[in-house]
């Protein structure tokens, strides 16, 4: 195998030196990054409550036709328990009856 020697710089003054731009183009990166960040943030936020106020309102109004027809409910029931005929069969089921011309007497309303 032919072997030969590998040759290294002759110039011992060449030292190796920081490159002063790759901090300073981190730096730009990173204040570049927070700056738009802060920029989606403030755009999006704002819309963000908006649709979340949205939900809100849609689940009220769910909330408030439940309860209206509730009350509709409420109201036919109520109508159908003060009919006369509702009345009357709870009366005859409690045992109350209606009086009997005997058992009323003409009173005129004068204590004796």
């Amino acid at each position: 195998m032919n072997q030969r020697p590998i040759l290294l710089p002759t110039n011992r003054h060449i030292t190796a030196q920081r490159d002063r731009k790759w901090p300073l183009a981190f730096a730009l990166l990173g204040l570049f990054s927070l700056a738009l960040a802060l920029t989606l943030a403030m755009i999006g936020w704002p819309r963000l409550q908006s649709v979340s106020i949205h939900y809100d309102l849609v689940r009220l109004r769910s909330d408030v036709e439940i309860l209206e027809h509730q009350a509709r409910d409420l109201e036919a029931r109520m109508h159908e328990l003060r009919a006369p005929e509702s009345l009357t069969l709870e009366a005859g089921r409690l045992g109350l009856v209606p009086p009997t011309a005997s058992t009323v007497s003409a009173d005129d309303g004068a204590r004796r």
